[in-house]
């Protein structure tokens, strides 16, 4: 009885552990000249990947309306971080930017993050 509820609390501690498996960090960057915005991607791993892709994209809001960007490709990390993108976007007052980034390997998600921005001025 007592292996019995030592098994079912290693299959309970298993999705824990898968998740922290992945070594890789995003950040998404955010920079602006005028009423350019860019977004780039930014991933830092302390392992050795030969082929992870990336996604990076962008959903704005404005007047109502929702546009779609897009961009994807594949990174080679060898223990370092690489810069992705940018996606750049034309920004007025009120518009809002939700900026999604996923890194995968073998269809397999190993990190991923969101970035929500709002235009002020």
């Amino acid at each position: 009885m007592r292996i019995y509820f030592f098994v079912l609390i290693l299959l309970g501690l298993l999705p824990s552990a898968s998740l922290a498996e992945s070594d890789c960090q995003l950040n998404i960057l955010h920079s602006a000249i005028g009423s350019t915005h860019s977004f780039n991607l930014e991933v830092t791993c302390a392992g050795n990947y030969n082929t992870l892709t990336y996604l990076l994209r962008s959903k704005t809001q404005k007047n109502g309306t929702t546009r779609i960007d897009s961009e994807s490709g594949e990174l080679h990390i060898l223990g370092d971080s690489k810069t992705t993108g940018p996606i750049k976007l034309d920004l007025t007052a009120g518009d809002s930017v939700t900026v999604e980034a996923r890194i995968l390997q073998a269809c397999e998600i190993l990190a991923d993050t969101t970035l929500h921005y709002s235009h002020e001025h």
